[in-house]
């Protein structure tokens, strides 16, 4: 657990140092995960119980043109107790996880006003039952946005698809969202 506090400790301390930049871009961002495929060992789980609802924030600086990197903090919630034993890695199963990826995005503009945004993502998953380095998942996934501007900040909706993999068990899902943007 100490291991993970100063994992964190260091995440949020490049957060902070992310934040001095210009040019930073924050974007919040919830889905409604459709599961459409679930692998799981040894109980059984369909795959219309393992439906789930991800949200977090990704902290992105352009390096290129409409081309932006940088890290993602998510937490996903099973909305069926029933699918718990798929975000489990050593038997203890557990209703949500918490997320850390890279994330990168490729912007193309459609007018002055708006663009689609294709975002990808990559990453550890931890069950919150019992949060240490050993009990680590992974979580992927690609989507694309159509995205609005307003005055000073940026509204989109997409879907895509996302991976999770917890030792054994995995969840293929279609996430149906919104996001919002603020750029500093």
């Amino acid at each position: 657990m100490k291991k993970f506090l100063v994992f964190l400790l260091a995440v949020v301390a490049a957060g902070l140092f992310a934040f001095s930049m210009e040019d930073l871009k924050v974007t919040v961002f919830g889905n409604y995960n459709f599961a459409v495929n679930v692998s799981s060992t040894p109980t059984t789980v369909e795959a219309t119980a393992a439906n789930y609802l991800d949200f977090g924030l990704d902290l992105t600086y352009p390096v290129a043109e409409n081309l932006d990197l940088g890290l993602g903090l998510g937490f996903a919630w099973l909305l069926n107790s029933e699918a718990s034993p798929l975000i489990s890695t050593d038997g203890t199963p557990s209703q949500n996880a918490l997320d850390l990826f890279a994330v990168f995005k490729y912007s193309v503009e459609l007018d002055r006003e708006s663009k689609i945004v294709i975002r990808g993502f990559g990453g550890a998953s931890w069950p919150m039952e019992k949060i240490a380095f050993d009990r680590v998942g992974w979580v992927f996934g690609a989507g694309a946005n159509y995205t609005r501007y307003f005055e000073d900040f940026i509204v989109g909706f997409g879907a895509g698809v996302e991976m999770r993999i917890y030792g054994k068990n995995s969840v293929i899902a279609v996430p149906v969202g919104a996001n919002f943007e603020i750029n500093f």
